[in-house]
């Protein structure tokens, strides 16, 4: 049972870890709720060619509801920010 346990938590620190390290270049610029949203985000910053990259860390989708409120955090690579805010806010 304790062996168990020890290999769970053993695993997801390793995951956080190896998540960590990959994601240390990229800095979080947005985040979308819906595919709407982030498909206009995502339009704006391919079409100034801003290269980004987009992860779903939550998916709480519900049946009941037609709404896609599914999250997509979109983030760019450090030093890279000050060409995303123009785009986003239209400046």
């Amino acid at each position: 049972m304790y062996q168990v346990l020890f290999v769970l938590i053993l695993f997801t620190l390793i995951i956080s870890i190896v998540k960590l390290m990959l994601n240390r270049k990229w800095t979080l610029i947005y985040t979308a709720f819906g595919y709407d949203t982030y498909f206009a985000i995502a339009a704006k910053l391919k079409s100034a060619g801003v290269k980004y990259k987009t992860i779903t860390p939550l998916n709480f989708r519900d049946a009941v509801h037609s709404k896609d409120n599914t999250q997509y955090d979109v983030y760019v690579k450090k030093g890279e920010e000050h060409l995303v805010y123009p785009v986003l806010h239209g400046k």
